[in-house]
C-alpha cells in the first residue's frame, strides 16, 4: 500500500504511520457481500489482494459497473461523498484480503494531516476520471473496440472474471460477448 501511495504523491512515514493506525486489516472468502444498498456507505477499502465487482440491481438485473483490483481503493463513492442510502453491492470474486477505512475516522484524520487528506483528494479525482472514461467509451467506442480496451486495461480480467460479468459490465449478453471474442481470435 504505502509503494502504491507514494507512486501518487509525496507520503512521509509519519503521514502513512498515521493512516494504518485507523486501518483495520480484514479478509472475505470468495462470493462474499462486503456493501449493501440502502444504507450510506460509510468505509473505503484498500485491497491488498483479491478482486471485487461492484454491481447495481436494475429492474431485477444484474448490471455490474465497476471492478476493483488490488492495489486499489473500492467504495461506492457517491453515497461515501453524500452520505445518501447506496444503490451498488460489491462482493468478492476472489478470496480477498483489505485495510477498511472508516469515513468518520478518514475526516479526522484529514484535519490532523494535509499529505493524508490530498491522498483522499487523489483518490477521489482518480474514481471520477474512471467514471468519466467509461461513460465515453459507452457513447463513443463500439462493442468491439470496448472489450479491446477492456482487456488492454485489464489483461488477466478473463481469466479472474466470470463471463456473464463482463458481459454485464460492457451492457450486452454473454452471446454478444462471445462473437466479439470469436472475431478478435480470428
Amino acid at each position: 500500500m504505502k509503494k502504491v501511495i507514494q507512486s501518487l504523491l509525496a507520503f512521509s512515514d509519519e503521514s502513512f504511520d498515521l493512516l494504518m493506525n485507523i486501518a483495520i486489516e480484514k479478509e472475505v472468502e470468495k462470493n462474499q457481500l462486503i456493501f449493501y444498498p440502502d444504507k450510506p456507505t460509510n468505509k473505503i477499502l484498500f485491497l491488498k489482494k483479491g478482486l471485487l465487482r461492484g454491481y447495481k440491481i436494475i429492474d431485477g438485473k444484474d448490471c455490474t459497473h465497476h471492478f476493483y483490483f488490488e492495489n486499489w481503493f473500492a467504495t461506492d463513492f457517491t453515497s461515501f461523498l453524500n452520505e445518501k442510502p447506496s444503490q451498488v453491492y460489491i462482493e468478492s470474486i476472489e478470496k480477498t484480503s483489505y485495510y477498511e477505512f472508516k469515513k468518520e475516522d478518514l475526516l479526522n484524520l484529514y484535519n490532523k494531516s494535509h499529505q493524508n487528506e490530498r491522498l483522499g483528494r487523489i483518490i477521489a479525482e482518480k474514481a471520477f476520471l474512471i467514471t468519466v472514461e467509461k461513460l465515453a467509451a459507452l457513447q463513443l467506442l463500439n462493442l468491439k473496440e470496448k472489450y479491446l480496451t477492456l482487456i488492454k486495461r485489464n489483461p488477466d480480467l478473463f481469466q479472474r472474471v466470470p463471463q456473464k460479468y463482463i458481459a454485464s459490465y460492457l451492457g450486452v449478453s454473454e452471446q454478444s460477448l462471445s462473437r466479439i471474442k470469436q472475431q478478435c481470435i480470428s
